[in-house]
């Protein structure tokens, strides 16, 4: 015998009724209006302390991989050089990796910046623009203030430290603000990378249009010139050492050259077999160093060629330009937002949260 489903009990349902909902709500207007108007000011004070930023970006496509034509390359095969393209250790999709490293970032401290400052231009090393001159919103002094007096009242305890302003930096071991500069470009400095056509982007937003210009300018070129470095490094020591070898190919050329004119001088009438011999021996010897250094010769220009060849090539589609528009913040943005939120929290507080503090304080 099946029992009826009908029959099972169900526990009870509470139906929740709009409109009841949205008469509390109407009931309540003047007080989530007056909330609103809180949250626009607070938009607006948030907005207005903020400190303006602008945002400099550049667009390149730079040239992953050496692609040398074929008459260079039969040319330096009989030179006896091998032009065959390999694999870079660092490829496009390690720019960020590359911007983003200390080393890297540190290369910029020394580079001046020309900036604006009550009606007066001031030019400074990057690092010193950003540890004296970055503005800060209000509440950072606030919320700072106890934390500088703990490290003010330490201090009275500690014996001084001598600092020496000519002291060179170490990349390895910087203090505490180089470290916070190192961390902000590092944050800062945004790369993007489309993986199908190579092209890369990147952009940085500061609180100067003039200065995020120089950096991002700055930026670019220690790009190019890590990369060039990179790529031509092998081929700029084969050059060296070629250029080493070349030279002394060629003296031992011209010494045997010299002595084989000299023999020839000295024995111009002389018709000894044994003269002959001797005489053939040294155009031996003597065609045999200007084998050697034709051969030597040959494969320094076809490693000058490599060197040519393996420089990367940058062709940027985009430039650095100064903005003009800042980037940052949106007090309309800000003000939306601040205003909503405050919205939603009166709406909550009106129509739960009251009644949950009422019973919360009964049941105290």
């Amino acid at each position: 015998m099946h029992e009826n489903s009908n029959n099972i009990p169900r526990p009870e349902e509470q139906d929740i009724d709009i409109m009841e909902l949205v008469s509390k709500l109407w009931k309540n207007r003047m007080r989530i209006i007056k909330w609103c108007i809180a949250g626009a000011v607070f938009g607006l004070v948030i907005g207005f302390s903020i400190p303006k930023t602008y945002k400099a970006g550049v667009a390149f496509a730079p040239e992953t991989q050496q692609r040398t034509s074929s008459g260079v390359s039969s040319i330096a095969s009989m030179m006896g050089v091998n032009l065959n393209n390999s694999i870079d250790a660092i490829s496009v999709d390690m720019f960020p990796d590359v911007v983003h490293s200390t080393p890297f970032i540190y290369e910029l401290f020394d580079l001046p910046v020309t900036f604006e400052r009550k009606d007066s231009v001031i030019t400074a090393p990057l690092v010193d623009y950003m540890k004296e001159y970055q503005m800060s919103p209000w509440w950072s002094y606030v919320t700072s203030a106890p934390f500088r007096v703990l490290g003010w009242a330490m201090s009275l305890f500690k014996d001084k430290e001598e600092t020496d302003e000519d002291m060179v930096l170490d990349p390895t071991n910087l203090p505490k603000k180089e470290r916070q500069v190192v961390g902000f470009f590092s944050e800062n400095i945004v790369v993007s990378i489309d993986k199908k056509t190579g092209k890369t982007q990147m952009t940085l937003e500061m609180q100067d249009p003039q200065v995020v210009a120089t950096v991002m300018e700055a930026v670019t070129e220690n790009l190019k010139k890590y990369m060039s470095d990179y790529r031509t490094s092998k081929a700029r020591q084969d050059v060296k050492n070629l250029e080493l070898i070349c030279s002394q190919r060629k003296e031992d050329y011209y010494k045997a050259q010299q002595q084989y004119a000299k023999y020839i001088d000295a024995n111009k009438n002389v018709i000894l077999q044994s003269a002959n011999a001797e005489r053939e021996r040294l155009q031996q010897e003597m065609n045999l160093a200007y084998q050697v250094y034709s051969q030597v010769a040959s494969q320094l220009e076809g490693a000058r060629i490599q060197a040519e060849q393996a420089k990367p090539v940058f062709a940027i589609i985009h430039p650095v330009t100064v903005p003009i528009k800042k980037a940052a913040p949106s007090k309309a943005k800000l003000l939306v937002i601040y205003t909503f939120l405050a919205g939603c929290c009166a709406a909550a507080w009106v129509l739960f949260g009251e009644e949950l503090w009422k019973r919360f304080k009964e049941n105290l």
